[in-house]
């Protein structure tokens, strides 16, 4: 989606919560994928991210508006609820031309 949202505003960010080896194979996965975004490694207790952002864990997707309200939140608390990087699109898609 930075690839193809990136010049219309579209701003990502990934953030992992692994290890130091596993974030290092994400660094390389992204990488290898040609992700030209920034990626931090959250080195905090999970029950701190967990609070803070709602989550019983990875993965998530957060998605914001241009003033930093999340506009929507997609994980996998709810395992009949199950989302799709179709349905982040579509909001992102829905935020972009809001702007127009």
């Amino acid at each position: 989606m930075h690839q193809k949202y990136g010049k219309d505003g579209l701003v990502c960010v990934s953030v992992s919560v692994d290890e130091t080896k596993q974030h290092k194979k994400a660094l390389e996965f992204l990488k290898k994928v040609g992700a030209s975004f920034p990626n931090y490694l959250l080195d905090a207790e999970p029950q701190a991210w967990q609070d803070k952002w709602d989550l019983n864990g990875p993965p998530a997707v957060f998605v914001f508006d241009r003033n930093n309200e999340r506009a929507a939140k997609f994980d996998t608390s709810d395992p009949d609820k199950p989302y799709t990087y179709d349905d982040v699109e579509a909001v992102v898609r829905k935020l972009l031309n809001e702007r127009k």
